[in-house]
């Protein structure tokens, strides 16, 4: 079937006018050649579709037919080009996000409203996730487009990262440990403390990061329980078995009552990225890192 939408468009033109030389003059086409894709489209469909009398033109029940679906498809046409359009210039589609609640709490919700003022009708999807391999496997499998992470993700050529904010280090301590009074602490500080934090499927690079394996003096940190979530990480510090090295905003997301946050003065601060797949063809991304850029910034401590 080679049925194009202009000569549908004819149709509706000429049934909306009664008559030919109105519809000829509405589409700037001449009387002959509105006439010539009227014959075609009949022709397509194997009926005529016009009755022709002294006042002008009317359509045949066939040609209500046609002008009814017609004008369905011609709406539908309009609507996809327009909505093509919008996704192409990445106002408009899907965007799903992971994220860690306790990284981004502070700053996601506006990132969301900074994008609806350029695309009203994006539809965003956060997704929670609790580690850095729950992230990596989200984007690696389709199931998210973009994460907010921490860096570093080891040696992982599947992803590109764009650097957003640095935050400083905190330590979570049991209120009754001997550090708990201090204002601040060193690294030294923790030569003998068991560091608590997820390690189960994580590269070792990136275990070591954390935890600051090998400390500065070259000795090797005292590696404790695994906490693999937030949760139970500070479960663990509330039971006095070990101390967590977490960023500023988890912080103040988790003011637990039993347990005490001091700042760790002398390590390196953490680098929240957002990442998503090499080689992906979203156009919305960009949308998403020039508004994070813009939104995001460090987490105020109280």
């Amino acid at each position: 079937m080679d049925l194009s939408l202009r000569l549908v468009d004819a149709l509706l033109a000429v049934a909306e006018e009664g008559s030919m030389t109105r519809a000829a003059s509405r589409l700037s086409m001449t009387q002959q050649a509105v006439s010539g894709q009227i014959r075609q489209l009949e022709r397509i469909v194997g009926t005529p579709l016009l009755r022709r009398h002294a006042q002008g033109v009317e359509l045949t029940p066939a040609g209500e037919v046609v002008a009814k679906q017609g004008a369905a498809l011609v709406e539908a046409a309009e609507t996809m080009l327009s909505e093509a359009r919008l996704v192409g210039e990445g106002r408009s589609g899907r965007l799903r996000i992971a994220f860690k609640a306790q990284s981004t709490a502070h700053f996601l919700p506006d990132v969301e409203t900074a994008m609806r003022k350029d695309a009203p009708d994006i539809v965003i999807e956060p997704l929670a996730m609790n580690t850095l391999p729950d992230e990596l496997a989200s984007l690696a499998s389709g199931a998210a487009d973009a994460a907010f992470l921490w860096l570093p993700i080891g040696d992982d050529p599947r992803f590109t990262c764009h650097v957003l904010i640095d935050e400083p280090r905190m330590v979570a301590l049991h209120p009754d440990h001997p550090l708990a009074g201090r204002g601040e602490l060193s690294i030294a500080d923790l030569a003998d403390e068991p560091i608590v934090g997820p390690r189960h499927g994580m590269p070792e690079a990136v275990v070591r990061f954390w935890f600051i394996d090998p400390r500065p003096d070259g000795r090797g940190a005292v590696v404790g329980p695994e906490g693999r979530t937030p949760e139970e990480c500070l479960q663990l510090v509330a039971a006095g078995r070990g101390s967590w090295i977490a960023p500023a905003s988890t912080a103040t997301y988790f003011p637990y009552p039993r347990l005490t946050w001091l700042p760790l003065i002398d390590a390196a601060p953490l680098q929240l990225a957002l990442a998503w797949p090499l080689h992906s063809a979203n156009p919305l991304l960009s949308l998403l890192l020039k508004e994070s850029r813009r939104v995001v910034r460090p987490c105020q401590l109280a």
